[in-house]
């Protein structure tokens, strides 16, 4: 991931519509994954810059690990301590220590998904859960996915087989940023056609005149349909999967 991108993520994600859009909607699905649940501890793998921590501290205690000291940095600047330098292949936790690992807009970060998503099995307890998101669609490749380090993205299909692969089991699997994709799609499709392959933080400048705001709330409005239902496309795909140690009918894992 190019370092600058973090200083990118780091101004724009208490605003800007997008990253704002996205913690509604989780906020929605984690408000109904862990009602009744108590004392939970939390592992935000690829914590960045530290806004999505913010989210899921009121669920419980949270660790946040990521490879680049430069973002640990900004959380530290936010008064978190409970911080780790690590890649995401390689978790320095034992098996079993945690109710819950969030994994947002990591898994296409690493070249081997399959390590990160083994990693992520083993620290959970059994019964726990993981969250998982990742840009949809490789059609949507932009300059913006190579400035952030991307390796690929994913269909629905594919981020269901890679995930099941390592022994958890799908309780969700929908697109989001629905209503919005015709025209992230519309515009990257574009900018391909016209040659412009190499962008820069200007792909992620928050809209002005009351635009930004506007496209918080479309966006914002899709989870009263994600927590019923999975939606059929979008420019991101969001899993929720847990852990049982053992298969059913099978032996120990």
């Amino acid at each position: 991931m190019d370092p600058t991108a973090y200083e990118v993520v780091h101004e724009l994600e208490e605003a800007h519509w997008f990253f704002v859009a996205r913690r509604r909607i989780l906020t929605r699905l984690l408000d109904d994954l862990m009602t009744g649940v108590s004392g939970t501890s939390i592992l935000d793998v690829g914590c960045g810059t530290g806004a999505t921590m913010s989210l899921l501290e009121r669920y419980g205690e949270v660790t946040g690990i990521d490879i680049s000291s430069k973002a640990l940095a900004y959380c530290q600047e936010q008064g978190r301590s409970r911080l780790c330098l690590a890649d995401g292949q390689s978790i320095p936790f034992s098996d079993g220590s945690f109710d819950l690992v969030t994994a947002l807009d990591l898994l296409e970060h690493l070249e081997r998904e399959d390590a990160g998503l083994r990693e992520a099995w083993r620290v959970l307890k059994n019964g726990g859960y993981a969250v998982l998101v990742v840009p949809a669609y490789q059609f949507l490749w932009s300059g913006f996915d190579e400035f952030s380090g991307h390796f690929r993205r994913y269909t629905r299909e594919e981020l269901k087989r890679v995930v099941e692969a390592v022994g958890f089991e799908v309780t969700k699997l929908s697109y989001f940023n629905t209503v919005l994709f015709p025209i992230v799609w519309g515009v990257r499709t574009m900018k391909t056609l016209l040659g412009r392959r190499v962008s820069s933080s200007s792909d992620l400048a928050t809209p002005g005149g009351g635009l930004n705001v506007v496209l918080a709330r479309v966006f914002s409005a899709e989870n009263h349909l994600i927590s019923r239902t999975d939606l059929p496309f979008g420019v991101s795909l969001l899993c929720i999967a847990r852990k049982w140690s053992a298969r059913r009918g099978s032996d120990e894992i």
